[in-house]
């Protein structure tokens, strides 16, 4: 809540009780967020990032944090970070061959969920989870750690990958130069595979999570407020979904940065749904406590923007384009974009049209959303995807 001076008191995740504003606030600088939703919200945030590369405005963010679905886009964009060619425009001139393509290869062809679910059921030594994170190094990652991620600076922003802590409700912070959870400590220098944390921040309930981290051979330090300090937290860490704790990955930005982008591809609530076995009614509730939970991240975002203490742009996959001032000249025609907001939240291979629903979506709710707010309207867009799923970049 805002104080008297429209100013906010938080308990910072780090440990630290103050105001909305962390010690290290950078008026100047960006934070992007890529929210949960398994290969629905990577695909859609894949249409933000083209268009963010386009206007020049992708390589001079500072911290790009991730969620579950976010953190597959996040992880492999981190991981081909030095390969993309940046011009003097900052707009990387092989985005769609080094990003975009294997991404919408592996979203359109790998299937994961339902097979890696079973088997861990099944097998007595081996998690869905542990399945999930063998998926993501065979076709993704292909053995890289953290270390693998690019080192943070000018033209280089800090990927940050995030997970819930299952036994202790907090957050796992996972980055090349530390990874940390404020009740546990810290850790410099983290070498995860790179697979197994993007597992673990999509580890959602009930078949993939918890994933078992092991800490052994890592050095947690001890952290202002780690009452955790101790015993089994410095063995082994379980692991779901960052979606559980802050499905919008907020988290590590908006108390840092004076400009905070948003892409969220979390769901609209079906009002009109009336589940009529146990498991439907389960999943119903489920759906209502994670939408309140963003709800509660939603709202005091949007009222920093009206205080005028962030700028900021923000996509949700459930947004229309004339809801924004300035809307975009391009947007997918209505029966793709209500057919892009109606796809389930799975790590199960989209198929092409479906893929290129997504990505146009978000390429074209983000453009709405920088040319209504930071009046960035060059070049002209133009959709990335034709509707038969191919690639016209």
């Amino acid at each position: 809540m805002p104080d008297a001076q429209g100013q906010f008191a938080v308990q910072d995740d780090e440990g630290t009780v103050g105001l909305f504003d962390s010690p290290g606030f950078e008026k100047d600088a960006t934070g992007l967020a890529l929210s949960g939703g398994g290969y629905k919200a990577a695909a859609f945030h894949i249409g933000a990032l083209i268009r963010l590369n386009e206007l020049g405005v992708l390589r001079n963010i500072s911290r790009i944090a991730s969620v579950s679905g976010g953190s597959i886009a996040a992880g492999y964009l981190g991981l081909h970070w030095n390969d993309l060619a940046f011009g003097a425009d900052d707009v990387a001139t092989n985005f769609g061959r080094a990003i975009v393509e294997p991404l919408h290869d592996f979203l359109t062809e790998v299937n994961l969920d339902v097979a890696q679910g079973i088997l861990g059921l099944l097998l007595p030594f081996r998690s869905g989870a542990d399945g999930v994170a063998k998926g993501y190094d065979k076709h993704l990652f292909k053995g890289a750690s953290l270390q693998s991620l690019p080192t943070p600076g000018p033209g280089r922003p800090r990927f940050v990958l995030l997970a819930t802590n299952y036994e202790l409700n907090s957050l796992w912070r996972f980055s090349k130069p530390y990874a940390a959870d404020y009740r546990v400590g810290r850790i410099d220098q983290p070498t995860f595979p790179l697979a197994r944390i993007v597992a673990a921040s999509s580890a959602f309930p009930p078949f993939f999570c918890p994933l078992e981290l092991d800490l052994a051979g890592q050095t947690v330090k001890p952290t202002p407020g780690a009452d955790r300090n101790s015993g089994r937290f410095l063995k082994r860490a379980l692991l779901a979904d960052g979606g559980i704790y802050d499905n919008m990955g907020l988290e590590p930005i908006w108390k840092r940065y004076g400009t905070l982008l948003v892409s969220n591809a979390g769901d609209a609530i079906d009002e009109d749904e009336h589940p009529s076995n146990w498991a439907g009614l389960m999943l119903r509730i489920i759906g209502l406590m994670h939408r309140q939970a963003e709800n509660n991240r939603q709202r005091p975002l949007m009222l920093l923007a009206k205080l005028g203490h962030r700028k900021v742009g923000y996509w949700p996959l459930r947004n229309f384009n004339d809801n924004y001032p300035k809307p975009s000249p391009v947007r997918p025609p209505d029966d793709d974009i209500r057919a892009a907001q109606g796809e389930e939240v799975r790590l199960w291979s989209l198929g092409l049209k479906a893929f290129a629903r997504l990505a146009n979506h978000g390429y074209s709710l983000c453009d709405s959303s920088m040319r209504s707010y930071f009046d960035r309207l060059e070049p002209a867009p133009r959709l990335p995807f034709n509707r038969d799923g191919t690639f016209v970049r």
